[in-house]
């Protein structure tokens, strides 16, 4: 929990995700982003965004859809 006299700080981070496809990519940056949620004292982070950047490449791709991809078992028939 934070003390009321620490200072709150926004903080930018970029990483490297290394990945077989764009749902993969997704997927590890949110674990990643949820790891960083369950240290204490940080709160809200969140993936801004995903750009595929190869190795040795000046262009890049920018994904439109960054959102977490669901649990499979979520998406389980219904029982009726």
């Amino acid at each position: 929990m934070a003390v009321r006299d620490d200072n709150r700080y926004v903080v930018t981070f970029e990483a490297y995700v290394y990945a077989s496809n764009d749902y993969m990519a997704r997927k590890r940056a949110h674990a990643v982003n949820d790891s960083i949620n369950a240290i204490m004292n940080v709160q809200d982070s969140e993936v801004m965004d995903i750009v595929e950047q190869p190795f040795g490449t000046l262009g890049n791709r920018k994904l439109d859809d960054i959102s977490k991809p669901r649990d499979k078992d979520e998406d389980k028939p219904l029982p009726f």
